[in-house]
């Protein structure tokens, strides 16, 4: 039988309200209760200086919810809001005090931000929204998580979140653990980019298990809510949500999460950026709003999280008939206006009729076509987004690189460590835009018949890469010094599970 909100009122009436008064209910805390097959979502109103306090008057709400017959899972919000014309942070929380509750290490582009701001500023504290409120080592890190970025835009309709997904893939490409957050509560639509549908499940733990797709680790409200349901919250609630569903996931052992942000500068973005320990920001704009980068870059300046690049997204206009190149928006503007605001340009993607279609059928070109051209674009951006982060930590160090006499092999050398041997079949067969790594055997593209394929060129590519060109006419692969590095490390690993998909497929080498 489905739950009403009058059982989950009645249940909510057994939890006693601050300083054990009353009960939650006949106190008026409780609002917004909404009831979605089988899941409950409301507020509690509390005095935001005792939010923090709270938490665990919070958790007693959810369980007694939680633990009525048709209930399948609660989501709970403190909503705690300044009286008009304040603007005092909740009392022994990070932001208040600017300390770190958590354990997470502050970032090296983070502290670098901090102390040009500080610079800048002549020698005082970097510029924030309110006193204390910047990120710094307040923000709590998620266990397991290595680097969240965020994916953002001064306005929505630019692409960003499809662009999210696939430099997520792309990234998942150079052998990395992704994961994405889709934190636009109100227009959630990673679960339609990816494919995905259904709802995720609790996990052991009581936390929720992410939902897959395309090998890919996914949070996101339209798996929770049915779509075209509207989410009437506040602010409060929903940066609440937020944080539920980035801390309260078994995301599991990641290098990266990808945040596809809400579009503008609203409190929901600042607070995301003031209470996640973000590594970085990807701008993602078109040729129409440039003026809006330089506003986007402001707010994460305030809040210390440092700019890893700008991309121009529906950049030119290719012919799908004749593949000719148009500037319709004119060209030069972009990266003119990243080098005014002294922010690296990343690159540009074009509008092309393959990137909507693919995107709309909820399969991301740089998954189901990793061959095609601007699924090298996507590959190519997501490599320099990373190599942005590995620089701020100190990890992009170029190895080097000796073909073979008889160009069947790559000697990979890392500086004041191993050496690595990788065959040039090996490389082929595993260039990033061949496969997309992560994916199970029945969806990779496993690329057979290389045996005697040799290495014809390399191309530098930036301080973080090379193109490997083959002699069977493969040159889309784009190489980072990490994923090189990786490819050596686990070399028989790889090797043992390419092997295994070649039998299973029913292809050979030769």
């Amino acid at each position: 039988m489905a739950v009403t909100q009058e059982q989950v009122r009645d249940a909510l009436k057994r939890v006693k309200g601050p300083d054990l008064e009353g009960n939650i209910v006949e106190l008026g805390l409780i609002s917004d209760i909404l009831i979605r097959e089988g899941k409950v979502y409301f507020s509690i109103t509390v005095e935001p200086e005792r939010a923090e306090e709270l938490e665990p008057l919070r958790q007693a709400a959810a369980k007694v919810v939680s633990d009525l017959d048709g209930v399948d899972g609660v989501t709970a919000v403190l909503t705690a809001e300044n009286a008009p014309g304040t603007t005092k942070a909740p009392s022994g929380s990070s932001m208040a005090n600017g300390s770190s509750g958590g354990s997470a290490p502050e970032h090296p582009r983070v502290q670098e931000a901090r102390a040009a701001s500080a610079r800048q500023q002549g020698g005082g504290a970097a510029p924030s929204l309110n006193p204390g409120q910047s990120q710094g080592a307040g923000a709590q890190g998620i266990p397991g998580v290595k680097h969240l970025i965020a994916v953002a835009s001064g306005k929505g309709g630019v692409g960003k979140s499809t662009t999210t997904v696939n430099l997520a893939l792309g990234m998942q490409a150079n052998g990395l653990k992704v994961g994405i957050l889709d934190a636009d509560v109100f227009g959630p639509s990673q679960p339609r980019l990816l494919g995905i549908a259904g709802r995720p499940t609790a996990g052991p733990n009581g936390k929720l298990q992410p939902m897959n797709g395309y090998g890919l680790k996914a949070m996101s409200m339209g798996f929770l809510v049915e779509e075209g349901t509207p989410i009437i919250w506040r602010g409060p609630m929903v940066t609440s949500a937020l944080n539920q569903m980035l801390r309260e996931v078994n995301w599991g052992e990641l290098d990266v999460i990808l945040i596809d942000m809400p579009p503008g500068t609203g409190d929901v973005q600042l607070s995301i950026a003031q209470q996640v320990p973000l590594s970085g920001a990807v701008i993602v704009s078109t040729p129409q709003d440039l003026a809006l980068i330089d506003a986007r870059k402001a707010m994460f300046h305030r809040v210390d999280v440092p700019v890893l690049g700008f991309i121009e997204n529906m950049s030119y206009f290719i012919c799908p008939h004749c593949g000719e190149r148009s500037d319709i928006f004119g060209h030069g503007g972009a990266e003119a206006e990243a080098d005014k605001l002294g922010l690296p340009f990343l690159g540009g993607i074009p509008l092309h009729m393959d990137i909507r279609a693919t995107s709309d059928r909820g399969q991301p070109i740089v998954a189901t076509d990793p061959e095609s051209e601007h699924a090298k674009i996507y590959s190519d951006l997501a490599s320099k987004s990373w190599s942005e982060i590995q620089a701020a930590e100190g990890t992009l160090v170029k190895p080097t690189l000796t073909v073979g006499n008889d160009s069947a092999s790559l000697a990979v050398a890392i500086s004041d460590g191993p050496t690595y041997d990788l065959s040039a079949e090996m490389l082929r067969v595993m260039s990033p835009s061949a496969e997309v790594q992560g994916h199970s055997p029945s969806q990779r593209v496993t690329v057979a018949g290389k045996q005697n394929v040799k290495i014809k060129e390399l191309r530098p590519v930036g301080s973080y890469a090379v193109r490997i060109a083959f002699d069977d006419g493969h040159d889309t692969g784009l190489f980072s010094w990490g994923y090189l590095e990786e490819l050596g490390r686990d070399k028989d690993q790889k090797w043992a599970g390419y092997l295994a998909e070649l039998k299973e497929k029913g292809l050979s080498r030769s």
